[in-house]
């Protein structure tokens, strides 16, 4: 299929013809291979011919281009059979320099010359690419000064992602990432086997030592994880610490007070500290002790202990957790963000870590790399609730997770969420339902705003057929990435399968990761679905309903995969911003400037459509709507005007509520 620009499409019988005899070009490739002519590998590489110079260039220039070359094949090949894939690329300079694009046709030709160079050098067809992408990062440095290290690390990555296009992954999927009809994440990665985003099970970890164990457990677990890493259920988790420590500090104040008083020999203190261990809270009845005290001052004396006991117990905890935070916070690395989810826990001890939390997090500054994930209930604590709304009102880094709503069907609090909205839930496998301990193992985005440009004024079943196509290449790349993964052993990590803080499932040595990776999600993500609507769906009423058929479509596909798989496959909405951009590009070049469409630089989340401004009620029901048809969840951030008042962000926690939305962010302009 021939893919035109959209403003040089005509539907004259005479261009009809001339696309015919586009459909019917042979390319002829340097090694003798014969494949069909397609007009998107030449709008790519003019695109590319003119990313390589630093030059402001309009798309409608570039466009004009990649038109002007199709027209020449088309009225100097029309009756030929074949065509040179050197004669394509003469053309492309000649039409460059025809438009006085004297310096990209210079920076085309380069490279022309450095590529055949390249090919003498190497035995290898492939290794050419190396070079190519070397160059870049070369080029992409010249003005760094002082970040050795960093380009170091870009070199290495480079390598590593070149080398897994080049020699592991099947070439259709290579083609398919390169040409931007998906996008394959972590490429760079592929081959080093690194888990992705992981909500890690901790329980086990702390050991009387907080914050310093977690800390120690992030650090190894970066090292092996690429990709988020989420603390969960943090208020339940640390309450046997909180109360031991506690236990232990009233023991040794209350022994210290009455020796310094003399009551130590007439006051039998073993048998008050078997009544400390037999409490299991910190809010002890003092009455528990009146049975073994001698007078009221030794009564005064268990009082002073217990209060200084719980102030130092506060200020460890407090200090604690602000350690925690901002070392977590500044250890970022590249693609190694964390989070930190909390809130339900409403014990004594679980109100008192949540407020500790609470209020450090309002005292630290803005932690870009750490997301506090606030869970929320109908019947929250109050106390706790206006905390977590003056948070928001600060401009914290924060997100909500709304564990009642019929989408997270909550099961016994085990449904978490990393800070982009992905879920990890489901597990088909095993009949249960649990975030805790598992991962996104890989993730591959599909460019559904590429399958609306193709589709567009055609039959919807053509629509579907081809996003059917697509779907099951996203899941051939994903089941190869798993298989890959699944062949490495746990002696290929030092720590995550060492320390019981993924699934409760443990390996035994020689034994294969497989085991673990069942249980962990495979991620299709959809790239540019409001744009897909656009093109398909002129009638603004429809194209929501359009939307949601699309991902009822999608869902039905998915269930299938899980079906005949026996894995954990998932559907979820891209959130980050380089597929956003680089799909985008890659589909300016070959459609042009659509209004509404292709007129900006990334293509649209869902949430990007809406903002305070707009009709916010029905806003917040459509995307419950549509996050219920997410299984792996979507980022919806609405952002609000700075000195907002917490009334009015309650207001908006409370519509989120009853619009049955599952996952939200809120932030305030700082």
């Amino acid at each position: 299929m021939i893919f035109l620009p959209i403003e040089y499409r005509r539907d004259s019988m005479n261009d009809i013809c001339e696309e015919q005899v586009l459909s019917d070009l042979v390319v002829v490739k340097r090694s003798g291979q014969r494949v069909s002519f397609n007009g998107t590998k030449i709008a790519i590489a003019i695109k590319k011919a003119f990313d390589n110079v630093d030059v402001d260039i309009s798309l409608k220039k570039v466009n004009k281009v990649y038109e002007d070359v199709l027209c020449y094949i088309k009225n100097n090949y029309a009756t030929r059979k074949t065509i040179n894939v050197e004669d394509i690329q003469d053309i492309i300079e000649t039409k460059l320099k025809e438009n006085k694009f004297y310096d990209v046709y210079q920076a085309f030709s380069d490279y022309r010359i450095k590529r055949a160079a390249s090919r003498k050098a190497f035995s290898i067809k492939q290794q050419h690419k190396f070079v190519r992408a070397i160059e870049r990062i070369i080029n992409e440095n010249k003005s760094v000064i002082g970040k050795p290290n960093d380009i170091l690390l870009d070199f290495g990555k480079t390598i590593s992602c070149e080398y897994t296009k080049a020699y592991v992954l099947d070439n259709k999927f290579v083609r398919a990432h390169d040409d931007g009809s998906i996008y394959i994440h972590n490429l760079d990665y592929f081959n080093l086997g690194n888990l992705s985003s992981t909500h890690l099970k901790f329980d086990n970890v702390i050991n009387n030592n907080f914050p310093l164990d977690l800390i120690q457990m992030a650090i190894n677990a970066k090292s092996e994880i690429d990709g988020e890493i989420t603390l969960s259920k943090f208020d339940y988790i640390l309450v046997p610490e909180l109360i031991s420590r506690f236990k232990s500090e009233l023991k040794n104040a209350i022994e210290a007070y009455l020796n310094i008083e003399g009551f130590c020999e007439y006051v039998d203190v073993s048998k008050i500290e078997e009544l400390i261990d037999k409490e299991n809270t910190l809010n002890i009845n003092i009455g528990v002790f009146d049975s073994i005290l001698l007078n009221k001052r030794v009564k005064e004396l268990i009082v002073l202990a217990y209060n200084t006991s719980y102030k130092k117990t506060i200020e460890w905890l407090s200090a604690g957790i602000k350690q925690l935070l901002l070392h977590l916070n500044n250890n970022f690395q590249e693609n190694k963000k964390y989070s930190i989810s909390l809130g339900t826990n409403d014990s004594y001890e679980g109100n008192l870590i949540n407020n500790c939390y609470v209020k450090q997090l309002l005292e630290v500054d803005y932690l870009e790399n750490l997301t506090t994930i606030f869970k929320i209930r109908k019947n929250n604590n109050i106390e706790l609730y206006n905390k977590i709304v003056e948070t928001i009102e600060s401009g914290k880094n924060v997100a909500l997770s709304f564990i009642e709503s019929s989408y997270n069907d909550d099961a016994e609090n085990e449904v978490e969420y990393f800070s982009n909205g992905r879920r990890i839930f489901e597990n088909e496998l095993y009949d249960s339902r649990s975030s805790i301990g598992r991962m996104i193992v890989a993730s591959v985005s599909v460019n559904m705003g590429r399958l609306g440009f193709e589709n567009k004024n055609k039959n919807l079943k053509d629509f579907y057929l081809e996003f059917d196509g697509m779907l099951e290449l996203a899941k051939n790349v994903l089941l190869s990435i798993f298989e890959n993964m699944g062949n490495k052993y746990k002696e290929n990590y030092r720590f995550v399968f060492n320390n019981n803080i993924l699934d409760d499932d443990k390996l035994e040595n020689g034994q294969k990761i497989r085991k673990i990776l069942k249980k962990g999600a495979l991620n299709i993500e959809l790239v540019g679905l409001f744009e897909c609507v656009i093109n398909l769906e002129e009638d603004l009423a429809k194209q929501k309903e359009l939307l949601l058929k699309i991902l009822k479509f999608a869902n039905e596909k998915v269930s299938k995969f899980i079906d005949e798989s026996r894995l954990n496959f998932i559907i979820s909405e891209t959130s980050k911003s380089r597929p956003l951009k680089k799909l985008m590009d890659l589909d300016k070049a070959i459609y042009g400037i659509k209004k509404g469409v292709s007129d900006k630089p990334n293509y649209s989340r869902i949430d990007r459509l809406f903002n305070y401004k707009d009709d916010i009620n029905n806003d917040f029901k459509y995307i419950g709507k549509y996050q219920k048809m997410l299984s792996g969840g979507c980022l919806i951030e609405i952002e609000l005007p700075k000195n907002i008042s917490c009334n009015k962000i309650s207001d908006m926690i409370n519509l989120a509520i009853d619009s049955d939305i599952g996952f939200l962010k809120i932030m305030v302009k700082r």
